[in-house]
């Protein structure tokens, strides 16, 4: 009885009443389930990111060649220079494959899969493919 006056006096019904004393949030489970994702998540952005910063840099060395002129030896130096000012220990000039055209130019190109190890036997792969033509 004197809960009913204590609501009438602060405006309350029962129902506000129930719903101030029903406890609500996230269990231990639920915290653990959501640190696990986030834990997932951040691995797999680590392992990821890499592939695609060193494709960037790749695709620079492209973007250099567009305006390059000289034969398959003067290219592959270049290629090179580039691969070691840009710190791409893994590949070299020989990677790329090198074809003359009709007019005197040459085509360069480099199709290469990246691989991320992401836990035990998985890993991703992320393809790339770049070609560009060289004016002669």
């Amino acid at each position: 009885m004197e809960e009913d006056k204590f609501m009438k006096l602060n405006g309350m019904n029962h129902n506000a009443s129930r719903a101030l004393s029903h406890q609500s949030g996230m269990t231990l489970i639920g915290l653990i389930m959501y640190a696990f994702i986030a834990f997932f998540v951040a691995i797999l952005l680590m392992k990821v990111v890499p592939l695609y910063l060193t494709d960037q840099k790749i695709t620079s060395i492209f973007t250099q060649l567009k305006n390059f002129h000289g034969d398959a030896m003067a290219i592959r130096s270049t290629i090179d220079k580039q691969l070691d000012i840009n710190e791409i220990n893994n590949m070299t000039s020989k990677d790329f494959k090198i074809t003359p055209l009709g007019n005197g130019g040459m085509k360069v190109e480099y199709n290469y899969d990246g691989r991320a190890d992401i836990v035990g036997n998985l890993s991703i792969v992320a393809s790339f493919e770049h070609q560009v033509n060289v004016s002669p």
